[in-house]
């Protein structure tokens, strides 16, 4: 009984099986991105020893509510928080083996009352003239191993088997050649405009006009084709002129009329405007499958033995394909590898889909389904749109998708009998959380009342910040007409579409398109305003001024310019070739590098699309393609165009005044480069502003709007933060190293400065958020750049939360701040305030990421607190210095509590994220990879918060170290899975690119430190 006690009951077993389930997980999600999505759930999360796993964690935890007497009044927040995951527990499961889902796909002005199951069947089927018999087995196949299938059907007295026998990857129907088999002949007709294979066995006929085709049948018409077998050879005879011509060599030649001739495969018989190819001749086969080809795209295939009144017979089973007819033992049945046909008991009529777009953009704001529930004399109507979902009888209806010509719609339906035990568990999840920060027993106010305020608590080790060496690019001296700052400011506020529909000012839309080019915000003494409509009104002169950055010293080659250079002109990217004639240098590279998959792109091929993409933005920079200023009157979709666009699309008197409106403004720019004189481009650009206000009115931001986004692009909060930050938290950083070498040194002063240096920081960095969220009309935290942001926010906040308690933890979120904000700002982040995909459109997306994102800041904390703890650790001597485990003690104590709040944060998003995804589309949890991590991520806190009552692992300098690696699991959450691995949360990804090597190198130090104060263990003391 000890031996299953502590293999299964005890807390040491918990916190095992918390780190297997953890493991597991987060090896699916790579099993999913090396083969596939139907391996994952094959090996790993449809597998049995997976739920079993989960279903021992259920087991233990209620043991240990026994164990642990949580029953106790004062334990009580304690056991509602650890209920709470029981009743989680049972809804998934209910969900899991009782609930259903799948879609319903329905056109405009039909109806239907049949779901398409979400999971995929093995499916047996036979009948006769009484009965049908049916047997049906969920099951995913691995690409991999574990595929065992036998499915049973009982006819009449008889026993057919269906069993499993190979797997083909990416594979498309074909005859295989068989002794068992019988003769197939396929032909591919066709004309001008058509083409249609026909399948004929033996004694087949088929008809095509007036003349009869025929395999091993004798004619029926006058005119006549006959194909037949000879000797184990295909001839063929006809009475008609048949020329042919064979492939090989494109020689042409003349069937004889009424003589047999061998039928001779790769030739293209003419006949009248009909052409037929034999595409198939066996003599012997049986229909099957075959690996498809390197650029085919298939289907996966299975290969299943049907046994049946003494006779077996191999069938291939694509995945999605229709059922296919098999003959066995006399008995006819049709096999499948594909979602059940469920039928429902009403119907759902379709009046109308209604796809809405950004204004001037292709890209979908919002689509909705005005349907018609039919049950019976009952009829309904309802609109069924993202986050609006219709419940009825149990089911429930989400806007999942729509047809490509956006003539249907795709609706998600989910019949769900374990939501409210799940939605309990939830509550109670959340109630138990925040009573126990409460809770003036719990283990978080036991270690608040043990810091010691008067103490400082202090120091941690150097952090390697990687800051980017800029060396001296090649001067450029630009001689470019002055554009005066008064006109500036009058074109700054003037109204752009962009391309995603998002209506930004002037100002905005040039400093996105200077960052992303040349990756700054000024070009040499000019502005990114000035350069901006420079570009424009003097493309010429710009062509050779070196501007799109490059980094790879390979294309750098590839364009000619010196590896020491940083940037390439325009003209750069054209040269001539061998015959004289300009071409652009990288056509074939960039085809290259389109034509591979993103996964197997190189270095090379992602900076080639980048360059690539951003020459192509600088050429629409010249023709004025950039600058959407013109509102077209009435049009729905509040479309603006361009100067060019303008011309083509409009017509009229419209189009004659926007011309002249146009050409005004810019004849007048460069006449006012030549004179100095710039009233007239004044009243010009004045002109194209009240153009605006009287015929995009619709679509215009309010001037307050404008005027904060403007300020908002010059203060550049965020990026003039990360220095203050920085410098805060080290000069706190080295005042508290000080302190430990002398601590008879006061470092109260130091202190105050720089806690209200991060007070005003802090300040401003919260305006920053405001006025992101004002000007994008969303939370500023819906992409990686945004995410980062709020991160940094998360991180100031929880320093100045723990900074009247711990100096310690105030430098170091302080340090962190900073260098999430650096990070934030690197190249590879776009800080472009975009629009929202409709399925973020949501205040679930508010609540759950704030959440989520403000643990990372704890998290983050703990993990430098862990790493300080070590250091610590390292400096002890061979005899104890008292003020190193004064230090010790408090950093531990501050570790625990912002892991406990930490901990609670990220628990609490996360199942907030599987109720927003629940009243999106219908399902709390799809194992998709990045809330798989998140759930990695919780299971890695656990075990770490529980480790105190594991005797041989509860000590300080344990818990230190299982701090310090712990926030590896968030680092893979957040940045990992966007770079490596596949996932459904495609608006955070990215492409894959190479782990860089200060995470190697962090790596190395965080265990170097470990291995030190490893030695110096003996100095640990209990929790």
């Amino acid at each position: 009984m000890g031996i299953i006690h502590k293999l299964f009951f005890s807390m040491g077993s918990a916190v095992v099986f918390f780190l297997i389930f953890g493991v597991a997980s987060g090896a699916a999600t790579i099993i999913e991105s090396m083969y596939n999505t139907q391996t994952a759930w094959a090996l790993v999360y449809g597998a049995g020893w997976f739920a079993l796993i989960q279903l021992i964690l259920g087991v233990n935890l209620v043991y240990n509510i026994y164990e642990y007497r949580l029953f106790k009044l004062k334990k009580l927040p304690v056991l509602i928080f650890h209920l709470s995951f029981l009743f989680i527990l049972v809804g998934a499961g209910i969900t899991r083996y009782f609930g259903f889902e799948g879609q319903m796909n329905i056109r405009e002005n039909d109806r239907s009352n049949e779901i398409r199951s979400m999971q995929s069947y093995i499916q047996m089927i036979s009948s006769d003239d009484n009965n049908t018999y049916t047997v049906s087995e969920p099951k995913y196949i691995s690409s991999t191993i574990g595929n065992d299938f036998n499915l049973r059907l009982k006819i009449y007295d008889k026993l057919a088997t269906l069993e499993y026998k190979d797997f083909i990857p990416n594979a498309i129907p074909a005859w295989i050649d068989s002794p068992n088999g019988e003769p197939v002949l396929e032909l591919l007709f066709s004309d001008e405009s058509n083409s249609e294979s026909v399948t004929m066995k033996l004694g087949d006929k088929f008809e095509v006009g007036d003349m009869s085709f025929s395999f091993g049948a004798k004619p029926t018409r006058s005119k006549y084709i006959q194909i037949y077998l000879k000797d184990g050879k295909f001839y063929i005879k006809t009475n008609q002129d048949i020329s042919y011509m064979v492939m090989s060599d494109m020689s042409k030649g003349q069937l004889p009329k009424d003589t047999e001739v061998e039928f001779a495969g790769l030739r293209l018989y003419s006949m009248g405007g009909v052409n037929f190819a034999p595409k198939t001749m066996k003599v012997s086969a049986i229909k099957g499958v075959e690996k498809a080809g390197e650029n085919v795209a298939g289907a996966d295939a299975i290969i299943a033995t049907l046994n049946y009144n003494n006779e077996s017979k191999d069938v291939a089973l694509l995945s999605y394909y229709p059922p296919e007819p098999v003959e066995v033992g006399g008995q006819r049945f049709y096999v499948a590898w594909s979602p059940m046909a469920i039928t429902l008991p009403f119907s759902i009529y379709l009046k109308d889909f209604e796809l809405a777009r950004y204004p001037g953009s292709n890209s979908p704001m919002s689509y909705s389904s005005d349907i018609v529930v039919e049950d019976g004399d009952f009829k309904m109507d309802y609109r069924i749109y993202m986050n609006n979902v219709l419940d009825y009888k149990g089911y429930r209806f989400f806007q999942s998708s729509y047809d490509s010509d956006e003539g249907g719609t795709i609706l998600s339906v989910n019949s769900d009998p374990g939501k409210w035990p799940t939605y309990f568990g939830y509550f109670l999840l959340t109630l138990g959380l925040l009573l126990n920060v409460m809770n003036p027993h719990s283990r978080f106010r036991k270690l608040a009342k043990a810091v010691n305020e008067a103490n400082t608590k202090a120091i941690c080790t150097i952090l390697i910040v990687g800051m980017a060496i800029f060396g001296a690019s090649k001067g450029y001296a630009l001689s470019m007409p002055q554009i005066p700052q008064s006109h500036i400011d009058k074109v700054s506020t003037v109204i752009i579409q962009g391309p995603d529909g998002r209506m930004k000012p002037f100002d905005t839309m040039a400093h996105e398109i200077l960052n992303k080019i040349y990756r700054s915000d000024k070009f040499q003494s000019m502005g990114a305003n000035a350069v901006f409509l420079s570009m424009m009104a003097n493309s010429e002169n710009w062509r050779s001024v070196p501007i799109i950055k490059i980094s790879d010293d390979e294309l750098k080659k590839v364009l000619g310019i010196p590896k020491s250079q940083k940037y390439a002109s325009f003209d750069d990217f054209f040269g001539p070739n061998k015959d004289g004639q300009i071409e652009y240098k990288l056509i074939k590279f960039t085809e290259l590098a389109n034509r591979k998959a993103p996964a197997t792109r190189g270095l090379f091929d992602k900076d080639v699309i980048k360059a690539d993409e951003k020459l192509n933005i600088l050429y629409m920079v010249f023709i004025g393609e950039m600058f959407r200023v013109i509102p077209k009157k009435d049009d729905f979709n509040n479309t603006w165009l361009s100067p060019g666009g303008a011309l083509m699309e409009l017509s009229g008197q419209e189009a004659s005044n926007v011309a002249i409106m146009l050409q005004r403004y810019f004849t007048a720019v460069l006449e006012a480069q030549d004179s100095g004189e710039w009233s007239k481009a004044d009243e010009a650009i004045e002109a194209i502003k009240k153009y605006q206000a009287e015929f995009g009115a619709a679509v215009m931001p309010d001037s307050n709007r404008v005027n904060l986004e403007l300020a908002f692009n010059k203060y550049k909060i965020f990026q003039n933060l990360t220095p203050v930050y920085l410098l805060a938290g080290f000069a706190l950083l080295i005042v508290v190293f000080i302190k430990m070498l002398r601590p008879k040194i006061k470092i109260n002063l130091v202190f105050k400065i720089v806690y209200w240096i991060n007070i005003l920081a802090f300040i401003a960095h919260t305006v920053g958020m405001g006025l992101r969220w004002y000007i994008a009309e969303h939370a500023p935290w819906s992409d990686g750049y945004e995410s980062l942001v709020f991160i940094a926010w998360c991180l100031a906040f929880s320093g100045t939360m723990f900074a009247r308690s711990s100096a310690i933890s105030l430098a170091l979120t302080s340090i962190l701040a900073g260098v999430t904000l650096f990070v934030a700002h690197l190249s590879w982040l776009d800080p472009q305030i975009t629009n929202l995909v409709p399925v973020l459109q949501s205040y679930w997306l508010t609540i759950h990421v704030s959440v989520i994102t403000a643990s990372y800041g704890f998290l983050g904390l703990c993990s430098l607190l862990g790493l300080f703890t070590l250091v610590l650790f390292a400096l002890q001597g061979k005899k104890e210095n008292k003020e190193l485990t004064r230090n010790i003690i408090e950093a531990t104590r501050i570790n625990e509590m912002a892991m406990i709040l930490g901990l609670s944060l990220l628990i609490v998003g996360n199942f907030l994220g599987g109720v927003w995804a629940n009243e999106s589309w219908g399902r709390y949890w799809g194992w998709d990879s990045k809330e798989t991590w998140a759930l990695v991520s919780i299971l890695v806190y656990a075990a770490v918060v529980h480790m105190r009552f594991i005797p041989k692992v509860n000590s300080q300098y344990a818990f230190a170290v299982a701090s310090m690696f712990a926030y590896s699991a968030i680092i893979m959450t957040y940045f990992g899975v966007n770079f490596y691995l596949v996932g459904m949360h495609s608006y955070a990804a990215g492409d894959a690119v190479p782990v860089p090597n200060f995470v190697w190198i962090a790596l190395l130090v965080m265990i170097v430190v470990s291995l030190l104060a490893y030695r110096k263990r003996s100095y640990s003391t209990k929790l």
